[in-house]
């Protein structure tokens, strides 16, 4: 069976798989936080790390300046035929590069971050966000929460059919390495072509988080769960983080 690389096959269905995504939520929980953090109502520059097909950016007002980076080109092409207005970049979140740009808001929405590998690469990612973060610019992302990892995907295969493809969704996560691999098998119903992708997410622990923002000179503003507020849940799927360059409350003392 032909083995293809993260979200090059998946793509083309990726939207209809995920239609059940509240993105409505999502961009009125980002934007109100962001408002509560910020001198300003909307932000006027967006950064989007692990943009995907942007189904996000149709949420938000289209004053806003986007810019996306991805590491998988087929999800950028879906994104760049659709009617929003932006930047795209291709690179992984390790070796972007967008010289002395900086933004009002940075986000890494959908679990992205939990694609890195261990901490080393986290804190690396982290550093270079700080790079781009305006001076007074916040930092937004998600991550996956080991109780969805154990509770919703441990020893669960799941079966869906999208357009033509009847897909299989097969995961374990591995304790030893706090490791989630995915591995989903594509098959067409007229071509008959078969395809899979393995999919691997590491687990990073609120702790972690913590250590390796103040590292990288980041302050974390609040914690919160699954875009509904700024409180955690231990039945929580997604954790939300928000937070801003430690050197501004240094300039402010």
């Amino acid at each position: 069976m032909l083995k293809k690389k993260p979200y090059s096959g998946f793509s083309t269905v990726y939207d209809a798989v995920m239609k059940d995504v509240q993105y409505d939520r999502w961009a009125e929980f980002i934007l109100s936080s962001y408002a509560n953090h910020s001198e300003n109502f909307i932000p006027k520059t967006v950064l989007d790390l692990g943009c995907g097909t942007c189904k996000l950016w149709e949420k938000f007002p289209r004053s806003i300046q986007w810019t996306g980076v991805d590491s998988s080109a087929e999800m950028l092409e879906i994104a760049q035929k659709k009617p929003i207005d932006g930047d795209f970049i291709h690179s992984d979140l390790l070796n972007f590069d967008l010289e002395n740009k900086a933004f009002d808001l940075i986000l890494s929405t959908h679990d992205t971050l939990n694609y890195l590998k261990n901490e080393s690469e986290l804190k690396s990612a982290f550093l270079r966000i700080r790079r781009h973060l305006s001076p007074r610019g916040l930092f937004f992302f998600d991550l996956s929460s080991l109780y969805n990892f154990k509770t919703h995907f441990d020893g669960q295969t799941f079966h869906e059919r999208v357009g033509d493809y009847k897909i299989r969704w097969k995961n374990r996560f591995f304790e030893e390495s706090n490791r989630l691999e995915s591995v989903l098998t594509f098959s067409h119903k007229q071509t008959k072509e078969e395809f899979s992708e393995i999919h691997e997410h590491t687990h990073f622990s609120s702790d972690q988080i913590r250590m390796l923002l103040k590292q990288c000179g980041l302050e974390l503003l609040e914690e919160g769960s699954d875009y509904k507020g700024w409180f955690l849940e231990e039945d929580a799927s997604l954790l939300n983080y928000i937070c801003r360059s430690s050197e501004i409350n240094l300039r402010n003392r």
